[in-house]
C-alpha cells in the first residue's frame, strides 16, 4: 500500500514536472517566434486593414527617401545592376498578398514620375546642346519588378488562404479538444465517486440478504442474538454506518449492555427523543422523521443519535434495538434508511426462525427449512416495506423427457432464489421463491428457463407439457395462500 502511494505521488510529481516543462517550452517557442508574428501576422482583421495600407505607403515612401539620399541622381537605383527597391514590394506581397505588393510597386512607379525632371542628361548635338531633358523610362526595370512582385504575391495569397483554412480547422479541433477534455475530467470524477461509493457500500440489497440468510442459519454464536456482531458489521458496511450498537430486548425492556458494537463504544440514553419515538411507534426514527411534528426542531437539537431502529420479527415482537450514533450526512437518505430497515427486519426474522417457520413446517412436512424461513421473511418484508416477491411453480408430467427438464430447472436456480422440489409418482414440480421480484422478474425468469430448454433440449413449455403458475407473496395469510397455490398447481403436499 505504501509503495502504491509512493508511486502515485511520484506519478503526480512527474506529471507536474511534465506540465512545467511543456509550459516553459511553449513560452520559449512563443518568444522565438515573436519576430515571425511581427513579420507575418497570422490574421488580418478589418481594423488592421487600415494599418496594412498605411504600412504599405509608409514603407514605400521611406524606401524612396533612403534611395534619394543614397544617390540623388538615380533615386530608384536603376543603374546599380540589381533592383534593390523591389525588395519592399516583394516582402509586402509575401506578407499581405498580391494587392499589397502591387500597390507598393505602383507607388514606386508614381515616385519615378514625381521626381521629374531628372535625372538630367545633356544632349551631345543640335542647337539645344546642354538643355535638360527627361531620362528614358526604365521599362525593363519596372516590368521585371512587377513580374517578381506578382509571383511572390500569388505565392503569398495561396499560403495565406491555406493558413486561414488550417487556422479555422485548428480552432474547431481545439474547441472539440476542450469539450473532450472537460468530458474526460467529469468522467474521471464520476469514476472516482463511483469507486468511493463502491468501497463505502459494496453490498447490494440482494447480496446483503444473502449474507444475513447465512448468518441466521448458523448456530455457533452462544449469545441470545445469533450472529449479532456479524450482522452489525455487514449492516454498517452496507449502509455506511460509522458508530452504532445493537441492544437486546429482554423481559419487556432494553438491555443497557450492547450485544454488538461498531466504531467507538458509547452509552445508551433511553431518554433520548429518538429512542423514545422508536420504542413508542415501533418504527425507524431519525431526525428528519420529526419534521411534521410541532416539536420537530427541538427533537433534532437535543438528540444524540442519527437513527434508531427497533428490530421486530414477523410476529411483530421486539427482538433488539439498533442505535446509530454517527453516519455520513449524505447517507441520511430515504433509500438508505429503508435499506437499513429491511436488513433489520430480515435479521430479526432470522433470530427467531424456529418460531416463525413452525406454522409452515407443521402445515407442509416436506417443505425445506430454507424455503419456509424465506417465505415467512418475505411475507413480513412485504407487510412492512411493500417490496414485492413472487412464487413460481413449474409442473412437469411423468414422461422421461420431463425428468430431464425437471433436473435442468433445478440446476438453473439463481443464487438468491429458494427452491422446493416436489417429486411424486407420476408428477414433478419445482416451486421457486423469488425474493424482491415482481411481474417483470417472473416473466424474465420464465423466458430464461424456456430459452434454456429450447437450447438444450429443442423444446418449450407448450411442447413439453410444462405448466407454469405464479403468485405474489404477501397478498394473503401465508399458510392459506400457499395451500391454495398448491391446489391450483394440482400438487398435494
Amino acid at each position: 500500500m505504501a509503495n502504491q502511494t509512493g508511486r502515485a505521488a511520484g506519478e503526480k510529481r512527474g506529471d507536474s514536472r511534465v506540465r512545467r516543462t511543456s509550459s516553459q517550452g511553449g513560452q520559449s517557442i512563443a518568444q522565438d517566434m515573436l519576430w515571425a508574428r511581427v513579420i507575418a501576422p497570422s490574421r488580418i482583421s478589418r481594423k488592421r486593414a487600415a494599418y496594412v495600407a498605411a504600412e504599405v505607403v509608409v514603407a514605400t515612401f521611406v524606401l524612396l527617401a533612403i534611395c534619394r539620399l543614397v544617390d540623388p541622381a538615380d533615386p530608384l537605383l536603376v543603374r546599380t545592376g540589381f533592383g534593390w527597391v523591389w525588395l519592399v514590394p516583394i516582402v509586402l506581397a509575401l506578407r499581405y498578398g498580391t494587392i499589397a505588393g502591387t500597390a507598393s510597386g505602383l507607388l514606386l512607379l508614381a515616385g519615378w514620375y514625381v521626381q521629374a525632371p531628372g535625372p538630367l542628361v545633356p544632349l551631345v548635338s543640335g542647337a539645344h546642346t546642354g538643355a535638360p531633358v527627361r531620362a528614358a523610362f526604365p521599362g525593363a526595370f519596372f516590368f521585371g519588378g512587377f513580374i517578381a512582385t506578382l509571383l511572390c504575391g500569388q505565392f503569398g495569397d495561396i499560403w495565406i488562404g491555406r493558413q486561414r483554412q488550417a487556422r479555422v480547422a485548428n480552432d474547431y479541433l481545439a474547441e472539440r479538444l476542450s469539450i473532450l477534455t472537460k468530458n474526460q475530467f467529469l468522467l474521471r470524477l464520476s469514476h472516482e465517486r463511483l469507486e468511493q461509493d463502491l468501497l463505502a457500500r459494496p453490498a447490494t440489497l440482494r447480496d446483503s440478504l444473502g449474507r444475513l440468510r447465512a448468518l441466521a442459519l448458523r448456530d455457533d454464536d452462544p449469545g441470545a442474538l445469533k450472529g449479532a456482531a456479524r450482522f452489525l458489521e455487514a449492516t454498517a458496511q452496507a449502509c455506511q454506518i460509522e458508530t452504532a450498537a445493537l441492544y437486546e430486548w429482554r423481559d419487556g425492556g432494553v438491555v443497557s449492555t450492547p450485544a454488538a458494537t461498531v466504531g467507538a463504544p458509547f452509552e445508551l440514553d433511553l431518554a433520548d427523543p429518538l429512542v423514545v419515538e422508536a420504542l413508542d411507534k415501533h418504527a425507524l426514527a431519525h431526525p428528519r422523521s420529526a419534521e411534521g411534528d410541532a416539536s420537530g426542531a427541538d427533537t433534532r437539537l437535543h438528540t444524540r443519535y442519527q437513527a434508531v431502529a427497533p428490530l421486530l420479527d414477523a410476529g411483530g415482537r421486539r427482538v433488539a434495538l439498533l442505535v446509530v450514533e454517527r453516519m455520513p450526512f449524505l447517507a441520511l437518505t430515504r433509500d438508505n434508511l429503508q435499506f437499513l430497515l429491511v436488513l433489520c427486519g430480515y435479521y430479526a426474522d432470522g433470530v427467531r426462525h424456529a418460531e416463525i417457520t413452525r406454522a409452515l413446517i407443521e402445515a407442509f412436512p416436506g417443505v425445506p427449512y430454507d424455503f419456509a424461513l424465506d417465505y415467512a421473511r418475505l411475507e413480513h418484508l412485504h407487510k412492512d416495506t411493500g417490496i414485492e416477491s413472487s412464487l413460481v411453480a413449474l409442473v412437469f408430467d411423468a414422461s422421461a423427457l420431463s425428468a430431464s427438464l425437471y433436473e435442468h430447472v433445478l440446476r438453473s436456480r439463481r443464487s438468491l432464489d429458494v427452491q422446493w422440489p416436489i417429486a411424486q409418482q407420476g408428477q414433478r414440480a419445482v416451486l421457486t421463491l423469488m425474493p424482491l421480484s415482481g411481474e417483470g422478474a417472473v416473466d424474465g425468469y420464465l423466458l430464461r428457463i424456456e430459452e434454456n430448454l429450447r437450447a438444450q433440449f429443442g423444446t418449450d413449455f407448450e411442447t413439453a407439457h410444462v405448466a407454469t403458475y405464479s403468485m405474489r407473496v404477501g397478498r394473503a395469510a401465508p399458510v392459506e395462500a400457499l395451500l391454495a397455490f398448491l391446489r391450483l398447481c394440482h400438487v398435494d403436499r
